[in-house]
């Protein structure tokens, strides 16, 4: 079935932007945020280290009426540049990882105005600074994980008396880029970093995680990862060498499918009502949105080619849409960039 994509707003995000999240819940999921970072001195690295580097960034609070198709912004939050956000499983809150190394949490007030909640910093092993590169929350939203640039996991415990740290391990010999729950077992933490391993945690042990496996298939640094909570044994892997792959959990010495889809994999996203379909940020091509088939083989459904510089982030809006169209927004680096578009399928 052929589909569409048409962009129905750009909007300047004046400063470089890298991250989309849509809220998942009612009465929200009209909202969505855009995160920034800038780069003073224009380095392409995310992680530069040099004495010029000054990461700041802002929070972007979007609303989209799909029925009137008017996008508004209805908030912009001065931070530090941020990395990744995740909203939390079960309520309205936003959790931020940033430059400072800091997990920054939001809640949505009745205004619908984020309201800063709670920060902590992840902790620091050794001398230099840290940035937090990416957070998700286990399923039941009792815990969190949180990768950083020296190549720590750590993991937060979500108390009612605020986050605290309660492990860090080293996991990867440079940058963690990437860290994501088993979303149908809580005791598994995947972990992907820049040099080129997959691994596998039970995170049961109180000490020290329990490492299960190291994968080295991956042709260069791991950067996504994707557990499906409607399929059980399956990871679905992205790669600065291009390729998406499919993992059988039980069996992860080889993966059991791969497809390149040109320009590093930064960023995967289920669309929510049909997740078997993924929305890809290929950085230095497009985005494209392709399909998991019943033989565990990958589809091209579409490609979108509106934005001009490094494509990072991206996620789909939630809820009901009108026919069938599905909503999604993506951002990109050095133009600034931010698009809401809409994906239409012929049956």
């Amino acid at each position: 079935m052929p589909s569409t994509i048409t962009t129905l707003h750009t909007y300047d995000t004046v400063y470089s932007a890298d991250s989309v999240e849509w809220c998942p819940h009612n009465p929200y999921q009209q909202l969505f945020v855009c995160g920034t970072y800038q780069l003073d001195n224009k380095d392409e690295s995310l992680t530069s280290n040099t004495s010029q580097t000054v990461r700041k960034g802002r929070i972007l609070l979007f609303n989209f009426d799909s029925v009137e198709n008017v996008l508004t912004n209805t908030q912009c939050i001065e931070t530090s540049a941020i990395l990744d956000q995740k909203w939390h499983p079960s309520n309205a809150m936003l959790s931020t990882v940033n430059a400072s190394g800091d997990v920054v949490t939001f809640n949505l007030s009745s205004e619908e105005k984020l309201i800063q909640s709670d920060t902590l910093k992840v902790p620091n092993d050794s001398e230099g600074e840290q940035l937090a590169l990416s957070i998700d929350w286990s399923l039941g939203g009792d815990k969190a994980a949180v990768s950083d640039s020296k190549g720590g996991i750590s993991l937060i415990s979500n108390a009612p008396d605020g986050m605290q740290c309660v492990n860090r391990w080293n996991a990867h010999s440079f940058e963690a880029w990437i860290c994501a729950f088993d979303k149908t077992d809580q005791n598994v933490l995947y972990t992907g970093g820049d040099d080129i391993l997959l691994c596998v945690y039970d995170i049961r042990c109180a000490d020290a995680p329990m490492l299960r496996l190291k994968n080295k298939t991956h042709g260069a640094g791991v950067t996504s990862l994707l557990s499906l909570q409607t399929k059980e044994h399956l990871l679905v892997t992205g790669s600065y060498d291009d390729c998406i792959r499919l993992f059988d959990t039980r069996s992860m010495r080889f993966c059991v499918s791969e497809t390149n889809l040109g320009g590093g994999v930064w960023r995967l996203k289920p669309n929510p009502s049909q997740p078997d379909q993924i929305l890809c940020a290929c950085m230095y091509h497009n985005f494209s949105i392709v399909s998991l088939n019943s033989d565990q083989s990958f589809s091209l459904d579409a490609e979108y080619d509106e934005h001009g510089s490094i494509c990072y982030g991206c996620d789909w809006k939630y809820g009901l849409t009108e026919g069938n169209a599905k909503y999604f927004a993506s951002c990109s680096f050095y133009d600034h960039k931010m698009c809401l578009a809409v994906l239409k399928t012929e049956k």
